[in-house]
Protein backbone atom coordinates (compact mmCIF):
# COMPACT_ATOMS: atom_id res chain seq x y z
CA UNK A 1 0.00 0.00 0.00
CA UNK A 2 1.24 3.25 -0.46
CA UNK A 3 1.08 6.65 1.39
CA UNK A 4 -0.51 8.85 -1.08
CA UNK A 5 2.59 11.29 -0.72
CA UNK A 6 3.91 12.33 -4.14
CA UNK A 7 7.89 11.35 -3.86
CA UNK A 8 9.93 13.98 -5.31
CA UNK A 9 12.04 12.41 -8.33
CA UNK A 10 15.76 13.59 -8.33
CA UNK A 11 16.62 13.94 -11.94
CA UNK A 12 19.10 11.90 -13.54
CA UNK A 13 22.46 13.22 -13.18
CA UNK A 14 23.78 14.07 -16.75
CA UNK A 15 27.92 14.27 -17.20
CA UNK A 16 29.20 17.38 -19.14
CA UNK A 17 30.50 16.00 -22.11
CA UNK A 18 29.89 16.68 -25.90
CA UNK A 19 27.84 13.63 -26.35
CA UNK A 20 25.34 14.16 -23.12
CA UNK A 21 24.27 17.26 -24.27
CA UNK A 22 21.47 15.88 -25.79
CA UNK A 23 20.33 14.66 -22.98
CA UNK A 24 19.96 17.89 -20.57
CA UNK A 25 16.81 19.32 -19.61
CA UNK A 26 15.33 22.07 -22.69
CA UNK A 27 15.74 24.79 -19.85
CA UNK A 28 19.88 24.33 -20.30
CA UNK A 29 21.14 26.15 -23.37
CA UNK A 30 23.57 24.35 -24.93
CA UNK A 31 26.41 25.30 -28.03
CA UNK A 32 25.10 24.72 -31.28
CA UNK A 33 27.81 26.03 -33.59
CA UNK A 34 30.39 23.38 -34.72
CA UNK A 35 33.07 23.35 -32.29
CA UNK A 36 34.74 20.54 -34.14
CA UNK A 37 35.05 22.39 -37.11
CA UNK A 38 36.16 26.20 -35.93
CA UNK A 39 39.39 26.54 -34.96
CA UNK A 40 41.02 28.50 -31.68
CA UNK A 41 41.74 31.68 -33.01
CA UNK A 42 42.78 32.79 -28.96
CA UNK A 43 45.13 31.63 -26.62
CA UNK A 44 44.28 32.22 -23.40
CA UNK A 45 46.07 32.60 -19.87
CA UNK A 46 45.56 31.28 -17.47
CA UNK A 47 42.09 29.52 -17.23
CA UNK A 48 40.30 30.72 -14.30
CA UNK A 49 36.45 31.38 -13.32
CA UNK A 50 36.32 34.93 -14.24
CA UNK A 51 37.67 34.50 -17.65
CA UNK A 52 35.43 31.35 -17.63
CA UNK A 53 32.53 33.47 -16.80
CA UNK A 54 33.60 36.52 -18.65
CA UNK A 55 34.88 36.31 -22.13
CA UNK A 56 34.40 33.26 -22.45
CA UNK A 57 31.08 33.43 -22.33
CA UNK A 58 30.76 36.89 -24.51
CA UNK A 59 32.53 34.59 -27.51
CA UNK A 60 29.87 31.70 -26.99
CA UNK A 61 27.16 34.20 -27.67
CA UNK A 62 28.53 35.53 -30.57
CA UNK A 63 29.27 31.85 -31.92
CA UNK A 64 25.90 31.16 -31.62
CA UNK A 65 24.85 34.17 -33.92
CA UNK A 66 27.94 34.56 -35.62
CA UNK A 67 30.56 31.10 -35.70
CA UNK A 68 34.28 31.74 -36.95
CA UNK A 69 37.25 31.19 -35.86
CA UNK A 70 37.81 32.50 -32.38
CA UNK A 71 37.97 29.39 -30.23
CA UNK A 72 39.85 29.61 -27.08
CA UNK A 73 42.77 27.61 -26.49
CA UNK A 74 43.28 27.49 -22.70
CA UNK A 75 46.15 27.31 -20.78
CA UNK A 76 47.15 27.05 -16.98
CA UNK A 77 50.41 28.59 -15.79
CA UNK A 78 50.41 27.51 -12.38
CA UNK A 79 51.64 23.52 -11.33
CA UNK A 80 47.96 23.54 -9.10
CA UNK A 81 45.98 24.36 -12.09
CA UNK A 82 46.43 20.79 -13.77
CA UNK A 83 43.60 19.54 -11.52
CA UNK A 84 41.26 21.93 -13.51
CA UNK A 85 43.08 21.52 -16.74
CA UNK A 86 42.33 17.73 -16.58
CA UNK A 87 38.89 18.13 -15.31
CA UNK A 88 38.07 20.60 -18.70
CA UNK A 89 40.10 18.02 -20.83
CA UNK A 90 37.72 15.33 -19.52
CA UNK A 91 34.42 17.05 -20.04
CA UNK A 92 35.37 18.37 -23.89
CA UNK A 93 36.55 21.59 -22.58
CA UNK A 94 32.57 22.06 -22.11
CA UNK A 95 31.14 23.71 -18.15
CA UNK A 96 28.40 25.00 -17.07
CA UNK A 97 27.43 29.05 -15.68
CA UNK A 98 25.07 29.06 -13.25
CA UNK A 99 24.66 32.54 -13.00
CA UNK A 100 22.73 34.37 -10.13
CA UNK A 101 20.14 36.84 -9.50
CA UNK A 102 17.87 37.74 -6.65
CA UNK A 103 14.72 36.21 -8.69
CA UNK A 104 16.74 33.15 -9.94
CA UNK A 105 19.52 30.63 -10.46
CA UNK A 106 20.03 30.46 -14.70
CA UNK A 107 22.62 28.08 -16.07
CA UNK A 108 24.10 27.58 -19.34
CA UNK A 109 26.74 25.35 -21.38
CA UNK A 110 29.65 27.31 -22.39
CA UNK A 111 31.42 25.89 -25.44
CA UNK A 112 34.17 28.02 -26.86
CA UNK A 113 37.08 26.48 -24.95
CA UNK A 114 37.97 23.80 -27.48
CA UNK A 115 41.76 22.54 -26.03
CA UNK A 116 43.48 23.39 -23.00
CA UNK A 117 47.00 23.17 -21.64
CA UNK A 118 48.58 22.80 -18.70
CA UNK A 119 51.92 24.94 -19.44
CA UNK A 120 54.06 23.45 -16.22
CA UNK A 121 53.76 19.72 -17.33
CA UNK A 122 54.11 20.94 -20.92
CA UNK A 123 55.97 24.42 -21.86
CA UNK A 124 57.13 23.11 -25.12
CA UNK A 125 53.54 22.32 -26.66
CA UNK A 126 52.25 25.61 -24.98
CA UNK A 127 54.93 27.77 -26.79
CA UNK A 128 54.25 25.86 -30.21
CA UNK A 129 50.94 26.27 -29.97
CA UNK A 130 51.29 30.30 -29.34
CA UNK A 131 53.56 30.25 -32.37
CA UNK A 132 50.40 28.67 -34.84
CA UNK A 133 49.49 31.30 -36.88
CA UNK A 134 45.80 30.63 -36.03
CA UNK A 135 46.55 32.13 -33.07
CA UNK A 136 45.87 35.79 -33.97
CA UNK A 137 45.15 36.78 -29.64
CA UNK A 138 46.65 36.45 -26.87
CA UNK A 139 44.53 37.15 -23.74
CA UNK A 140 45.32 36.77 -20.34
CA UNK A 141 43.88 36.91 -16.89
CA UNK A 142 47.28 36.39 -14.93
CA UNK A 143 46.07 38.73 -11.94
CA UNK A 144 47.73 42.21 -11.10
CA UNK A 145 50.72 39.56 -9.42
CA UNK A 146 51.27 37.38 -12.88
CA UNK A 147 52.63 40.79 -14.49
CA UNK A 148 55.88 40.47 -11.99
CA UNK A 149 56.07 44.25 -11.85
CA UNK A 150 57.57 46.29 -8.78
CA UNK A 151 55.94 49.03 -6.63
CA UNK A 152 56.55 51.65 -10.37
CA UNK A 153 54.43 48.60 -12.22
CA UNK A 154 57.77 48.46 -14.33
CA UNK A 155 59.09 45.02 -14.85
CA UNK A 156 61.03 43.71 -11.53
CA UNK A 157 64.45 42.04 -12.98
CA UNK A 158 65.01 40.84 -9.81
CA UNK A 159 61.84 38.49 -9.47
CA UNK A 160 62.78 34.58 -9.21
CA UNK A 161 59.99 33.57 -12.07
CA UNK A 162 61.86 36.02 -14.09
CA UNK A 163 65.22 35.81 -13.85
CA UNK A 164 64.13 31.87 -14.23
CA UNK A 165 62.25 33.22 -17.80
CA UNK A 166 65.69 34.70 -18.83
CA UNK A 167 67.98 31.62 -18.26
CA UNK A 168 65.30 29.04 -19.38
CA UNK A 169 63.40 30.23 -22.71
CA UNK A 170 62.39 27.01 -23.87
CA UNK A 171 60.14 26.40 -20.78
CA UNK A 172 58.77 29.75 -19.51
CA UNK A 173 57.00 30.38 -15.50
CA UNK A 174 55.57 33.60 -16.31
CA UNK A 175 52.68 34.76 -18.87
CA UNK A 176 55.00 37.28 -19.69
CA UNK A 177 57.55 34.82 -20.37
CA UNK A 178 55.83 32.54 -22.65
CA UNK A 179 54.33 35.32 -24.74
CA UNK A 180 58.03 37.43 -25.45
CA UNK A 181 59.32 33.64 -26.75
CA UNK A 182 56.55 32.90 -28.40
CA UNK A 183 56.71 36.68 -30.12
CA UNK A 184 60.76 35.99 -30.71
CA UNK A 185 59.77 33.02 -32.64
CA UNK A 186 57.13 34.45 -34.83
CA UNK A 187 59.35 36.94 -35.74
CA UNK A 188 62.26 34.37 -36.55
CA UNK A 189 59.50 32.62 -38.83
CA UNK A 190 58.61 36.01 -40.46
CA UNK A 191 55.00 34.92 -38.85
CA UNK A 192 52.39 37.92 -37.79
CA UNK A 193 52.47 38.57 -34.52
CA UNK A 194 49.25 37.97 -32.40
CA UNK A 195 47.72 41.31 -30.08
CA UNK A 196 47.97 40.85 -26.18
CA UNK A 197 44.79 41.68 -24.92
CA UNK A 198 44.78 41.43 -20.93
CA UNK A 199 41.74 41.42 -19.35
CA UNK A 200 43.28 41.56 -16.14
CA UNK A 201 41.66 44.55 -13.36
CA UNK A 202 43.80 46.60 -13.53
CA UNK A 203 44.37 50.32 -14.60
CA UNK A 204 45.82 50.75 -18.13
CA UNK A 205 46.41 46.94 -18.44
CA UNK A 206 47.35 47.32 -22.20
CA UNK A 207 49.69 49.87 -21.34
CA UNK A 208 51.02 48.11 -18.29
CA UNK A 209 51.32 44.66 -20.46
CA UNK A 210 53.44 46.47 -23.26
CA UNK A 211 55.53 48.27 -20.74
CA UNK A 212 56.17 44.90 -19.09
CA UNK A 213 56.30 42.70 -22.01
CA UNK A 214 58.85 45.12 -23.69
CA UNK A 215 61.06 45.29 -20.76
CA UNK A 216 61.34 41.61 -20.21
CA UNK A 217 61.95 41.35 -24.20
CA UNK A 218 65.29 43.81 -23.74
CA UNK A 219 66.61 42.07 -21.43
CA UNK A 220 66.68 39.10 -23.80
CA UNK A 221 66.82 40.84 -27.48
CA UNK A 222 66.94 44.51 -27.68
CA UNK A 223 65.80 43.52 -31.78
CA UNK A 224 62.84 41.93 -30.63
CA UNK A 225 62.23 44.69 -27.95
CA UNK A 226 61.99 47.13 -30.89
CA UNK A 227 59.93 44.55 -32.89
CA UNK A 228 57.46 44.43 -30.44
CA UNK A 229 57.11 48.01 -29.59
CA UNK A 230 56.54 48.29 -33.55
CA UNK A 231 54.21 45.73 -34.48
CA UNK A 232 52.34 44.19 -31.58
CA UNK A 233 49.10 45.67 -30.50
CA UNK A 234 47.99 46.15 -26.16
CA UNK A 235 44.16 47.33 -26.33
CA UNK A 236 43.22 48.61 -23.19
CA UNK A 237 40.17 46.50 -21.63
CA UNK A 238 37.94 47.50 -18.55
CA UNK A 239 36.08 44.15 -17.61
CA UNK A 240 33.44 43.59 -14.81
CA UNK A 241 31.61 40.73 -13.78
CA UNK A 242 31.73 39.10 -9.93
CA UNK A 243 32.64 35.68 -9.97
CA UNK A 244 33.16 33.95 -6.62
CA UNK A 245 35.15 30.76 -5.84
CA UNK A 246 33.14 27.51 -7.07
CA UNK A 247 32.52 26.13 -4.41
CA UNK A 248 31.13 22.43 -3.24
CA UNK A 249 27.46 23.87 -2.71
CA UNK A 250 27.96 25.43 -6.72
CA UNK A 251 28.24 21.80 -7.77
CA UNK A 252 25.45 20.18 -5.51
CA UNK A 253 23.02 23.46 -6.34
CA UNK A 254 23.48 22.31 -10.27
CA UNK A 255 23.03 18.68 -9.14
CA UNK A 256 19.95 18.71 -7.50
CA UNK A 257 18.03 21.90 -9.49
CA UNK A 258 19.20 20.90 -13.27
CA UNK A 259 20.43 17.36 -13.03
CA UNK A 260 24.27 18.39 -14.16
CA UNK A 261 27.20 16.34 -13.38
CA UNK A 262 29.88 19.62 -13.76
CA UNK A 263 33.82 19.01 -12.08
CA UNK A 264 34.34 22.27 -12.66
CA UNK A 265 31.65 25.05 -13.01
CA UNK A 266 31.42 28.52 -12.60
CA UNK A 267 28.83 30.70 -10.89
CA UNK A 268 28.68 34.87 -11.17
CA UNK A 269 26.38 37.23 -11.12
CA UNK A 270 23.98 38.20 -13.84
CA UNK A 271 25.52 41.30 -14.63
CA UNK A 272 28.47 41.54 -16.64
CA UNK A 273 30.76 44.12 -18.86
CA UNK A 274 33.55 44.65 -21.61
CA UNK A 275 34.50 48.01 -22.90
CA UNK A 276 37.63 47.02 -25.54
CA UNK A 277 40.10 49.11 -27.51
CA UNK A 278 39.60 48.63 -30.95
CA UNK A 279 43.59 48.42 -31.38
CA UNK A 280 43.78 44.13 -32.77
CA UNK A 281 46.82 43.76 -35.51
CA UNK A 282 45.25 40.47 -36.69
CA UNK A 283 41.71 41.73 -36.47
CA UNK A 284 39.19 40.41 -34.13
CA UNK A 285 35.79 38.91 -33.18
CA UNK A 286 32.83 40.56 -33.93
CA UNK A 287 32.10 41.31 -29.92
CA UNK A 288 30.52 44.55 -30.42
CA UNK A 289 27.53 42.37 -31.97
CA UNK A 290 26.89 40.60 -28.16
CA UNK A 291 26.90 43.62 -26.03
CA UNK A 292 30.97 44.72 -25.78
CA UNK A 293 31.74 48.43 -25.84
CA UNK A 294 34.29 48.74 -28.18
CA UNK A 295 35.79 52.13 -27.89
CA UNK A 296 38.88 54.50 -28.99
CA UNK A 297 39.90 55.51 -25.21
CA UNK A 298 39.08 52.93 -22.14
CA UNK A 299 40.16 55.04 -19.67
CA UNK A 300 36.84 56.89 -18.36
CA UNK A 301 35.00 53.79 -17.94
CA UNK A 302 38.20 51.76 -16.70
CA UNK A 303 38.42 54.92 -13.91
CA UNK A 304 34.60 54.56 -13.47
CA UNK A 305 35.11 51.04 -12.87
CA UNK A 306 37.95 50.97 -10.72
CA UNK A 307 36.86 53.76 -8.07
CA UNK A 308 33.38 53.05 -7.71
CA UNK A 309 33.23 49.46 -8.05
CA UNK A 310 36.77 48.17 -7.07
CA UNK A 311 36.98 51.20 -4.48
CA UNK A 312 33.80 50.29 -3.07
CA UNK A 313 34.50 46.55 -2.46
CA UNK A 314 37.79 47.51 -0.57
CA UNK A 315 36.20 50.48 1.43
CA UNK A 316 32.84 47.82 2.48
CA UNK A 317 35.27 45.00 2.95
CA UNK A 318 37.34 46.25 6.31
CA UNK A 319 34.33 47.75 8.23
CA UNK A 320 31.93 45.02 7.07
CA UNK A 321 34.24 42.27 8.19
CA UNK A 322 34.97 44.63 11.41
CA UNK A 323 31.45 44.89 12.42
CA UNK A 324 30.67 40.89 12.26
CA UNK A 325 29.64 40.41 9.07
CA UNK A 326 30.66 37.39 6.39
CA UNK A 327 28.77 37.67 3.47
CA UNK A 328 28.88 40.64 1.24
CA UNK A 329 25.08 40.40 0.93
CA UNK A 330 24.22 40.75 4.62
CA UNK A 331 26.65 43.54 5.04
CA UNK A 332 24.56 45.22 2.32
CA UNK A 333 21.37 44.91 3.90
CA UNK A 334 22.93 46.74 6.99
CA UNK A 335 21.59 50.44 6.57
CA UNK A 336 24.89 51.65 8.10
CA UNK A 337 26.99 49.59 5.55
CA UNK A 338 25.22 50.26 2.80
CA UNK A 339 24.46 54.06 3.13
CA UNK A 340 28.45 54.28 3.87
CA UNK A 341 29.14 52.77 0.30
CA UNK A 342 26.49 55.58 -1.48
CA UNK A 343 27.92 58.45 0.43
CA UNK A 344 31.24 57.45 0.05
CA UNK A 345 30.68 56.81 -4.26
CA UNK A 346 28.86 59.95 -4.43
CA UNK A 347 31.02 62.57 -1.89
CA UNK A 348 34.48 61.03 -2.55
CA UNK A 349 34.85 59.38 -5.68
CA UNK A 350 32.14 60.75 -8.39
CA UNK A 351 33.63 64.04 -8.42
CA UNK A 352 36.96 62.76 -9.55
CA UNK A 353 35.50 61.13 -12.45
CA UNK A 354 35.75 62.18 -16.14
CA UNK A 355 32.90 62.29 -18.14
CA UNK A 356 31.83 58.84 -19.18
CA UNK A 357 30.49 58.86 -22.89
CA UNK A 358 26.97 57.08 -22.42
CA UNK A 359 27.11 56.41 -18.96
CA UNK A 360 24.69 57.50 -16.33
CA UNK A 361 26.10 57.54 -13.55
CA UNK A 362 23.77 57.49 -11.02
CA UNK A 363 22.32 54.87 -12.78
CA UNK A 364 25.77 52.76 -12.16
CA UNK A 365 25.80 53.78 -8.85
CA UNK A 366 22.15 52.17 -8.37
CA UNK A 367 23.38 49.12 -10.54
CA UNK A 368 26.39 48.85 -7.94
CA UNK A 369 24.39 48.68 -4.91
CA UNK A 370 22.12 46.06 -6.04
CA UNK A 371 25.30 44.32 -7.38
CA UNK A 372 26.86 44.16 -3.84
CA UNK A 373 23.17 43.64 -2.43
CA UNK A 374 22.83 40.27 -4.28
CA UNK A 375 21.73 37.21 -2.18
CA UNK A 376 22.74 34.86 -4.41
CA UNK A 377 25.99 35.25 -5.30
CA UNK A 378 27.27 35.36 -1.28
CA UNK A 379 30.25 36.67 -2.33
CA UNK A 380 32.43 36.82 0.83
CA UNK A 381 34.35 40.07 2.77
CA UNK A 382 37.46 38.55 3.10
CA UNK A 383 37.43 37.65 -0.90
CA UNK A 384 37.37 41.70 -1.01
CA UNK A 385 39.62 42.04 1.82
CA UNK A 386 42.31 40.53 -0.32
CA UNK A 387 45.19 42.19 -1.54
CA UNK A 388 44.65 45.72 0.32
CA UNK A 389 48.05 47.06 -0.63
CA UNK A 390 47.60 46.56 -4.56
CA UNK A 391 43.63 47.36 -4.39
CA UNK A 392 43.95 50.59 -2.66
CA UNK A 393 47.09 51.90 -4.57
CA UNK A 394 44.96 51.72 -7.84
CA UNK A 395 41.16 52.19 -6.28
CA UNK A 396 41.05 54.81 -3.33
CA UNK A 397 44.48 56.44 -3.62
CA UNK A 398 43.86 58.18 -6.94
CA UNK A 399 40.79 59.54 -5.40
CA UNK A 400 42.33 61.21 -2.24
CA UNK A 401 45.20 62.86 -4.54
CA UNK A 402 42.21 64.44 -6.42
CA UNK A 403 40.11 65.59 -3.67
CA UNK A 404 43.03 67.02 -1.39
CA UNK A 405 44.19 69.20 -5.35
CA UNK A 406 40.69 70.50 -5.29
CA UNK A 407 39.82 70.24 -1.43
CA UNK A 408 37.25 68.33 -2.01
CA UNK A 409 35.60 65.48 0.38
CA UNK A 410 38.06 62.56 1.90
CA UNK A 411 35.77 62.11 4.89
CA UNK A 412 34.46 58.71 3.80
CA UNK A 413 37.73 57.23 2.08
CA UNK A 414 39.28 58.23 5.25
CA UNK A 415 37.09 56.04 7.18
CA UNK A 416 37.33 53.27 4.91
CA UNK A 417 41.24 53.43 5.40
CA UNK A 418 40.84 53.66 8.99
CA UNK A 419 38.81 50.41 8.42
CA UNK A 420 41.60 48.82 6.94
CA UNK A 421 44.50 49.45 9.03
CA UNK A 422 41.86 48.35 12.31
CA UNK A 423 42.06 45.35 10.11
CA UNK A 424 45.31 44.79 9.21
CA UNK A 425 45.90 44.27 13.68
CA UNK A 426 44.79 41.01 13.10
CA UNK A 427 42.54 40.82 15.69
CA UNK A 428 38.63 42.40 15.70
CA UNK A 429 36.58 44.19 18.46
CA UNK A 430 36.02 40.82 19.62
CA UNK A 431 39.86 39.76 20.14
CA UNK A 432 39.30 37.19 17.09
CA UNK A 433 42.03 36.86 14.68
CA UNK A 434 41.84 38.28 11.53
CA UNK A 435 43.28 36.78 8.25
CA UNK A 436 45.31 39.13 6.59
CA UNK A 437 45.74 38.03 3.21
CA UNK A 438 48.54 40.33 1.00
CA UNK A 439 51.75 40.19 -0.82
CA UNK A 440 53.09 42.34 1.91
CA UNK A 441 50.80 41.36 4.73
CA UNK A 442 53.76 41.24 7.08
CA UNK A 443 55.23 44.61 6.97
CA UNK A 444 51.90 46.05 6.98
CA UNK A 445 50.52 43.99 10.17
CA UNK A 446 53.79 45.37 11.79
CA UNK A 447 53.84 48.63 11.02
CA UNK A 448 49.37 48.38 12.27
CA UNK A 449 50.48 46.89 15.71
CA UNK A 450 53.06 49.38 16.36
CA UNK A 451 50.39 52.29 17.45
CA UNK A 452 47.19 51.20 16.12
CA UNK A 453 45.76 54.61 16.71
CA UNK A 454 48.15 56.48 14.98
CA UNK A 455 48.17 55.90 11.38
CA UNK A 456 51.41 57.71 9.73
CA UNK A 457 53.25 54.01 9.95
CA UNK A 458 51.17 52.98 7.55
CA UNK A 459 50.11 56.34 5.83
CA UNK A 460 54.13 56.75 5.52
CA UNK A 461 54.32 53.62 3.50
CA UNK A 462 55.33 55.32 -0.29
CA UNK A 463 54.46 52.61 -2.19
CA UNK A 464 50.84 52.63 -1.58
CA UNK A 465 50.44 56.10 -0.69
CA UNK A 466 53.22 58.32 -2.73
CA UNK A 467 54.36 60.95 -0.93
CA UNK A 468 51.47 63.55 -1.34
CA UNK A 469 49.72 61.55 0.47
CA UNK A 470 51.88 60.43 2.93
CA UNK A 471 52.56 63.98 3.59
CA UNK A 472 49.45 65.64 3.92
CA UNK A 473 48.21 67.27 7.03
CA UNK A 474 44.58 66.69 6.30
CA UNK A 475 44.61 63.56 5.53
CA UNK A 476 46.10 62.50 8.71
CA UNK A 477 44.01 64.12 11.08
CA UNK A 478 40.77 62.49 9.34
CA UNK A 479 42.15 58.88 9.73
CA UNK A 480 43.16 59.35 12.94
CA UNK A 481 39.37 60.37 13.56
CA UNK A 482 38.26 57.83 12.28
CA UNK A 483 40.82 55.67 14.34
CA UNK A 484 39.72 56.76 17.54
CA UNK A 485 36.20 56.44 16.66
CA UNK A 486 36.51 53.11 15.38
CA UNK A 487 38.52 51.80 18.66
CA UNK A 488 36.38 53.86 21.24
CA UNK A 489 33.07 53.41 20.15
CA UNK A 490 33.35 50.56 17.57
CA UNK A 491 32.72 50.26 14.21
CA UNK A 492 28.37 50.54 14.13
CA UNK A 493 28.89 53.72 16.22
CA UNK A 494 31.36 54.66 14.10
CA UNK A 495 29.38 54.14 10.91
CA UNK A 496 26.16 56.10 12.87
CA UNK A 497 28.98 59.09 13.64
CA UNK A 498 29.60 58.66 9.62
CA UNK A 499 25.99 59.46 8.19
Amino acid sequence: MTSGIPVKKEPALIKVKTDALGALEPRIPVPLYDRARLKCGIAHMSIGGFHRSHQAVYLDDLMAEDPGDWMICGIGLLPQDSGNIKAMQDQDGLYSVLERSAREDKVRIIGTIKELHHAPSSPQAVLKRLCDPDIKILSLTITEKGYCYDKNQELDESHPAIQHDLKNPNSPQTGIGYAVYALQQRRKQNLPPFTVMSCDNLPGNGHVTHRILTSFARLADRDLAAWIDDHVRFPNAMVDRITPVTTDAVRQTLRENFGIDDQWPVVCEDFRQWVLEDDFSQGRPHLERVGVQIVKDVEPYEKMKVRLLNGSHSALSYLSYLAGYRDVDAAMADPLISGFVRRYMDNDITPTLPPVPGIDLNGYKDTLITRFSNPAIRDQVLRLAEDGSQKIKNAIVPCLEYQLETEGSIRFAALALAGWFRFLTGTDEKSQPIPVKDPIAATLQARARVEPRNPMHLLGIQEIFGPRLSASERLRREVTAALESLYFKGTEATLELWK
